[in-house]
């Protein structure tokens, strides 16, 4: 059993270039994530802020500006 679990942990003699070619491929996918989420959520960040949003963030701003004076 000992050599079924050695053959199997043992690198091929291609290894470097299957690890290099699964670097790739991962790149590739993630790049191609990236662009489908950036493509899907074009129009969200297009978006104006609404008005009861931007009132909240004006007050949240303030009072981090009330605690940094302080």
């Amino acid at each position: 059993m000992a050599n079924e679990t050695e053959k199997q942990a043992a690198p091929k003699s291609d290894g470097n270039s299957a690890n290099a070619r699964d670097k790739v491929e991962q790149s590739a996918r993630r790049e191609a994530l990236g662009t489908g989420l950036r493509r899907a959520y074009q129009k969200v960040l297009n978006e104006p802020i609404p008005d009861e949003f931007s009132a909240l963030l004006d007050q949240l701003s303030d009072s981090n500006g009330d605690r940094k004076k302080g």
